[in-house]
């Protein structure tokens, strides 16, 4: 890979920067207002605070101060020319500094938006009856040399990649690249620690566990969307309580930040105004969504496929012009004790194959005994490693994805090109011949993750060796495909898991006996015969079998494509094939128990609850 040197010294650079707190000279020290200054232009900053030259009552200039110290360091603009404001330099009482892109038409009217922001700051405007009227002539008139691009959102600008408190690269011309926002933002887009405390107590406890590697590869994945060109989406972890879901969101949070009461994770219950403006905050950055039970049924498809689909409602301005659409694109995580397909059905609602590929289901089961977990690293057990995972979390953060960030930077090309190589041969090696299409795009998708994954052990952000990435990417993908059902039509398998949970739910009252039962069972809404079932325990078990009459394939099957999918359920042999060329799902039998012969569906149970050897190979 060219360019190695020059990404590996910028990522050593960026490692020693990360997590870093910048040092404030003390009130009064600053002199970047002499930027703004004019021979005519009445404004300075003395001893740290902001005054203004005024005539006396003597006929002399006198200067009066009427804030603390306030920099415009320079004027704002977006891409178009638009959207022009003031890069704004507050100086604390405590002499912190602090930066706001401003946008120009807060200026408006009273200001009183102006002022609020400016106030939480930590900018102090002193009591007087012409101060508000001198703040805005100041802000105004300043005309600084300096030029910023103003953007709304975070991420990718061109070569540069924005967060709240700055960019990675630079603009056109090295130009500043500045977040503009009329309000003080709600992120966690922090930074604690340094990059060898996350490594230490984060990524290398995580190895071993492919539920926890493929959630941190969600987070390097992330960034990677715009140089691939890949489509938004997300893994949801499904499972019982306190399995350790959401130890595994809150590890990949720790990539992007941290920090508060809820640290970097999110609530998946928000109005739809609400989830737009986080996945906007979250652009090519990490996602994490807590408790999909949370959110209303009749809302979860929405609200998957927005943040999927990476915009949001088209709405109409006050006199009725289309505003524009706000846009993202976002790698999400999601945790539920049940999962979205489910959660959708709750609303009466089907989930469609293609949001299937979109938003992963993955059981959060690794099937090691211990919930989400398959080493635990001589912790007492899996709630105490949970637990010390979670602690770290919420020491250690943020420092992860700058440094990788910082490496795409350097060499956007040479790392476009690795990530390609990484996910053509993971591809080559794990993606199972003759697999429908709707399983290539989700092995796509792994393929991403994986490869974010080698990339970040690549630039020595992770500590982990080659192949730990890829090898935990097709663990979890394996496991996707066994729940799925195999490498078939996602309505094939739809039916499968339909076809079983009817067997599962209904097995003992809506299946009458096969063989005569002079038992009074009553039946209601009959969907077919079981044969083999013991009547009493003192009767020996035989082989079960069950029958399926029309009318309640017709309902278990209902939204699929009945001709379709009959014939993918006969060719991967749920339903067995009858006829003498064995192409027909059905056949005649005479049921004993009913005295007649009635026209049923055989289903092979050991190929409907099997797990098929094409999973593994």
């Amino acid at each position: 890979m060219s360019g190695e040197k020059d990404i590996k010294k910028a990522v050593d650079n960026a490692v020693e920067k990360a997590g870093s707190k910048k040092k404030s000279p003390r009130a009064g020290q600053s002199g970047k207002a002499q930027h703004n200054r004019k021979r005519s232009f009445p404004f300075v900053i003395r001893k740290g605070e902001l005054c203004k030259q005024i005539e006396g009552d003597d006929g002399n200039k006198v200067w009066v101060p009427f804030g603390t110290e306030l920099n415009v360091i320079a004027l704002t603009r977006n891409q178009d020319g638009e959207e022009w404001g003031r890069l704004l330099e507050i100086v604390d009482r405590d002499g912190n500094r602090h930066e706001w892109a401003m946008p120009q038409h807060l200026l408006a009217g009273s200001g009183e938006g102006l002022r609020a922001e400016l106030l939480g700051l930590g900018f102090e405007l002193y009591p007087g009856r012409n101060t508000k009227n001198w703040l805005a002539e100041y802000i105004l008139t300043a005309d600084p040399e300096k030029r910023a691009c103003s953007v709304s959102r975070i991420g990718w600008h061109k070569d540069a990649f924005v967060l709240p408190d700055g960019s990675i690269g630079a603009g056109q011309d090295d130009e500043l690249i500045k977040l503009q926002s009329s309000e003080r933002l709600d992120h966690a887009f922090e930074t604690s620690g340094t990059l060898q405390d996350w490594q230490v107590h984060i990524a290398s406890p995580a190895r071993g566990n492919s539920r926890l590697i493929l959630s941190i590869c969600a987070g390097f994945a992330a960034p990677l969307l715009a140089l691939t060109g890949d489509e938004s989406g997300g893994i949801h972890f499904r499972g019982a309580s306190s399995s350790g879901k959401s130890t595994a969101l809150v590890i990949a949070g720790s990539v992007w930040g941290g920090g508060g009461v809820r640290g970097y994770i999110k609530q998946w219950r928000a109005t739809d105004n609400a989830l737009e403006s986080i996945a906007a905050m979250h652009c090519d950055a990490l996602a994490c969504f807590d408790e999909l039970s949370q959110i209303d049924p009749k809302s979860a498809g929405n609200a998957a496929y927005m943040l999927a689909n990476g915009k949001g409602k088209a709405r109409a301005g006050r006199e009725g012009q289309a505003r524009r659409v706000i846009e993202w694109r976002v790698i999400f995580l999601s945790n539920g004790e049940i999962g979205l397909a489910d959660k959708i059905r709750e609303g009466g609602q089907k989930m469609a194959a293609g949001m299937e590929v979109r938003v992963v289901d993955l059981r959060a089961d690794a099937g090691a005994g211990m919930g989400l977990f398959e080493n635990i690293h001589g912790a007492k057990d899996p709630a105490t490693f949970a637990q010390n995972l979670k602690a770290a979390s919420n020491k250690f953060y943020g420092t992860a994805s700058r440094s990788f960030v910082t490496a795409l930077v350097t060499d956007p090309s040479s790392a476009r090109n690795k990530i390609a190589d990484l996910r053509r041969n993971w591809m080559q090696n794990y993606l199972p011949a003759g697999c429908d299409g709707q399983v290539r795009r989700v092995a796509d998708r792994f393929s991403l993750l994986a490869a974010a994954g080698e990339a970040a052990a690549f630039f020595g952000i992770t500590g982990w060796n080659t192949g730990e990435a890829s090898t935990a990417a097709l663990q979890c993908f394996q496991s996707w495909l066994i729940e799925r059902g195999g490498i078939g039509s996602g309505e094939v398998s739809d039916a499968r898991r339909r076809l079983a949970e009817a067997i599962e739910v209904h097995g003992a009252s809506r299946f009458s006996s096969w063989d005569v039962d002079h038992r009074r069972i009553i039946v209601t809404n009959r969907y077919g015969y079981v044969k083999g079932l013991p009547r009493s325990d003192e009767e020996q078990a035989h082989k079960v079998e069950y029958f399926f009459v029309r009318s309640a394939l017709d309902e278990i099957l209902q939204g699929l494509d009945y001709r379709s999918t009959m014939d993918g359920l006969m060719e991967t042999g749920v339903i067995i094939p009858q006829g003498p060329k064995m192409d027909k799902p059905n056949k005649v039998y005479k049921v004993p128990s009913e005295g007649k012969s009635i026209r049923l569906f055989a289903v092979d149970l050991e190929v409907l609850h099997g797990v098929v050897d094409e999973v593994s190979g």
